[in-house]
């Protein structure tokens, strides 16, 4: 029987600790000999990835030293940074970011590969592994991070037997990701741009033939094949026959409005489909797969729609045909080492993060790595996918979360408080799929707004360039006529509205609340930024000229600290005047994407016009919390804010 109490002080059946002393979503699985590896994240180590490993009778093993951390820093987000052969894991280690061997079988310690540095006041940063067909050569992403000048960034190539240093493959663009080899070892295939462009703005595919000179590994008659003049590509991959995939988006009609799947063979590009729905996604992180080749000209992919991720199969004609229809999140593909079936993480509106098999010999999805969801069906808000017109003449996208908890009901004539999320990137996007944290909010009694506003992947490329010249407008505007669509139809309490968002979803929120003071009675900022000036001049090199895309105005140093500045006239640090609602500030101390100055000077505001506020820096963390005990430290705190400004 459900009790009557008033919305936001239900008690919620999930505590906050359990929430983050569980392990994450595992990540980046792998099917190699017979078992199945992936990278977990371990919360009260601080967020240490660790390599896993499930044999078949169901045994599970950590394979990774206390001391080491699988984990690179390469353009500061990471991802993707080990590859399973020669029965060994290559993988980089996050604290001297160095190439490491590890026998898989025992307990072999790992043993480093490249050196601690070059000799030239530079480091090796490495993400992206691939081994050639002969088990000799590992191919990467190489960082070099230098002091007092920019990083730079190649396609690097190690003797995996250690008779060299890593040397230089590919060289003479800014940026490189997604090196792609042959199952044969002759060809390679990459991903380049250049700034000032971002990788789904404009990018290359190039591929060139590798040979050896003197024992040493070279790339010759090195051509681009896709990309380039408005073009994103992504998501390259090569079938057993030797046709190379990708991924492309630019251009006329539909296949040029979504990234739609594409082969290249014999010379020829050719289209696989051309769907109104996205087969790529912005790369922020390495190793984000999305599609693999099987054999016969068969492609399983996931992709992304309105309504959200789709598993399907692909055949050599381009017809589609959907699996796995209970799940809605289908990300980091990967074919295993004995034959052509697909190992991947998949998520539901119900379940929490799983590994999946798909066999291509009977065409069906197996589970090989249930998860905890922590809740029971009858506790989990299902999100209600919505539409709604902009106050120009567009359409915005959201999902909307009732409040739910089966042991508690709101009272018959009130409406439950309201907490806006806004997303990162500003590219990236919210789903649908079970986020336990996110439902702790709904089982407390908050109605929750997902916002995909303007600028969000998802919805094509016209929606996602958007945002360019007006970030800190559309997003903005999309939000808060969000909002409106639901005071409208009674579904919140109009006199209760907070906000919340990290990075670039935390810049919102400070323009949300000085450009509609109104609209809001308090604001959550994690590592946000309040001077787009700050950023520019203390951001890495990825977004080096970022903000200047999504602002409309080229960064320099002394115009954009006039009042006729974009850069000025959108930064909410100059309109703190504007502020009404009290916030609470999170910083994480090693920060290199935001660093502390952004939050910092952003409460010497707030301290300066009296605005009420709560700021907090954690010791030891970068971009994204990590540790258990930070992130159960904030949510905490930000509870509590809520309930004290709101009067719960």
């Amino acid at each position: 029987m459900q009790r009557t109490a008033p919305y936001g002080t239900w008690k919620s059946p999930v505590d906050i600790r359990q929430i983050f002393e569980k392990s994450p979503s595992p990540a980046y699985p792998a099917w190699y000999r017979g078992a199945l590896y992936w990278l977990e994240a371990r919360p009260g180590e601080g967020g240490r990835q660790v390599l896993m490993r499930r044999d078949a009778d169901g045994a599970e093993t950590c394979l990774t030293p206390a001391d080491y951390n699988v984990r690179t820093r390469v353009h500061e987000y990471g991802g993707r940074c080990f590859t399973l052969a020669n029965g060994k894991v290559y993988f980089c280690n996050y604290q001297d970011q160095r190439i490491y061997a590890q026998d898989l079988r025992g307990e072999a310690r790992p043993v480093a590969l490249t050196p601690a540095d070059f000799g030239d006041d530079s480091l090796g940063m490495y993400a992206d592994l691939q081994l050639t067909a002969d088990g000799r050569y590992l191919v990467f992403v190489w960082e070099r991070g230098h002091r007092g000048r920019e990083n730079g960034n190649v396609l690097g190539v190690l003797d995996v037997n250690g008779r060299r240093d890593p040397v230089v493959l590919v060289d003479g663009c800014d940026f490189y990701a997604n090196p792609a080899v042959t199952p044969n070892g002759r060809r390679l295939a990459w991903v380049q741009w250049r700034h000032p462009r971002m990788p789904w703005d404009e990018s290359e595919l190039w591929m060139g033939t590798l040979a050896h000179r003197d024992e040493e590994p070279e790339l010759t008659d090195a051509r681009r094949i896709a990309g380039g003049s408005g073009q994103s590509v992504c998501q390259a991959a090569f079938a057993a026959d030797g046709t190379l995939y990708f991924v492309r988006d630019g251009g006329a009609g539909v296949e040029g409005e979504y990234w739609n799947l594409y082969q290249y063979r014999d010379g020829v590009t050719s289209a696989v489909t051309a769907d109104a729905a996205e087969y790529g996604y912005p790369h922020w992180v390495f190793g984000e797969t999305r599609h693999v080749p099987l054999n016969h000209g068969e492609v399983i992919a996931s992709r992304l729609s309105g309504s959200g991720d789709e598993l399907v199969l692909i055949d050599a004609h381009g017809a589609t045909r959907r699996l796995g229809p209970q799940f809605h999140g289908f990300t980091q593909l990967s074919r295993a080492d004995d034959g052509d079936d697909v190992v991947m993480v998949a998520r539901a509106t119900t379940r929490a993060a799983a590994i999946l098999k798909f066999s291509a010999a009977d065409r069906r999805l197996q589970s090989l790595k249930p998860a905890d969801t922590l809740l029971t069906e009858d506790d989990i808000s299902i999100a209600q996918p919505i539409n709604y017109p902009t106050r120009d003449g567009g359409t915005a996208y959201a999902y909307f979360y009732p409040p739910k908890n089966s042991h508690f009901q709101g009272p018959a004539d009130a409406r439950p408080p309201l907490l806006v999320m806004v997303h990162g990137g500003p590219t990236s996007r919210c789903v649908h799929t079970l986020d336990v944290a996110k439902q702790y909010w709904t089982t407390i009694g908050f109605a929750v707004l997902d916002v995909n506003h303007r600028g969000s992947t998802g919805h094509g490329r016209s929606y996602r360039q958007a945002l360019l010249g007006h970030w800190g407008e559309y997003d903005v505007s999309d939000i808060i006529d969000g909002i409106e669509y639901l005071k409208q139809r009674e579904l919140v309490d109009a006199n209760k509205v907070c906000i919340r968002g990290r990075s670039a979803g935390g810049y919102t929120v400070l323009q949300a609340l000085t450009m509609f003071p109104a609209h809001f009675n308090a604001g959550a900022c994690y590592f946000g930024i309040g001077n787009l000036v700050t950023l520019a001049e203390t951001t890495h090199k990825f977004e080096l000229h970022y903000t200047d895309g999504l602002i409309g105005e080229v960064f320099e140093p002394h115009r954009a600290r006039r009042r006729d500045s974009l850069y000025y006239q959108r930064s909410p640090i100059h309109h703190m005047d504007r502020l009404r609602s009290p916030m609470i500030v999170f910083q994480g101390l090693e920060d290199k994407v935001v660093p502390p100055a952004l939050s910092r000077e952003l409460v010497a505001a707030l301290e300066e016009r009296d605005i009420a506020h709560e700021y907090v820096e954690y010791s030891g963390e970068g971009h994204g919390f990590r540790g258990n005990n930070t992130n159960i430290d904030a949510l905490t705190r930000e509870t509590r804010f809520y309930i004290r400004i709101l009067e719960l």
